[in-house]
């Protein structure tokens, strides 16, 4: 597994049993063929995988009938494939993104849920709102996380 993925996951789960300290919905976390990891909640379970770069067969894995999280990192590129694909994306139900930076001193993820997003938003306006939502977290990219990951080696 590349390194820089492997730390996005071992970030990202931490990231979601603190978020989950006081629900306490997660059952479990665990592996599941396919996907870097699946998390069982007490109602669902949503299967994960960490692109830290979306690109052209990135939503091919997705199944519309399953919940589904996608963990990237927040950065033009990435935004942009997601306005880009926005008409595929926003049919996607259970689909959510997750735009992080683990590095960042404002916030470190942001969450898209584009088939409800796509319900609520403007459409003449989803770029402005992509880069609003985005700008509450500092852009990252590959490089710098890999960057990041030496030094502190």
């Amino acid at each position: 597994m590349d390194e820089a993925v492997s730390f996005l996951k071992e970030w990202f789960i931490r990231f979601l049993e603190n978020r989950d300290l006081v629900r306490k919905n997660i059952a479990s976390i665990d592996g599941k063929e396919g996907f870097d990891f699946v998390v069982n909640y007490r109602d669902k379970a949503v299967n994960f995988l960490i692109m830290p770069i979306l690109e052209g067969n990135s939503l091919e894995k997705i199944n519309n009938n399953e919940n589904f999280g996608i963990i990237t990192l927040n950065n033009s590129q990435n935004i942009r494939f997601s306005y880009n694909c926005w008409k595929k994306i926003a049919e996607m139900r259970f689909l959510s993104l997750y735009f992080v930076n683990p590095f960042s001193n404002t916030d470190k993820a942001w969450i898209l849920c584009p088939y409800a997003h796509d319900r609520i938003c403007d459409k003449n306006s989803l770029w402005l709102g992509l880069k609003a939502m985005a700008e509450m977290v500092e852009p990252i990219n590959y490089e710098k996380v890999m960057e990041r990951l030496k030094l502190e080696r």
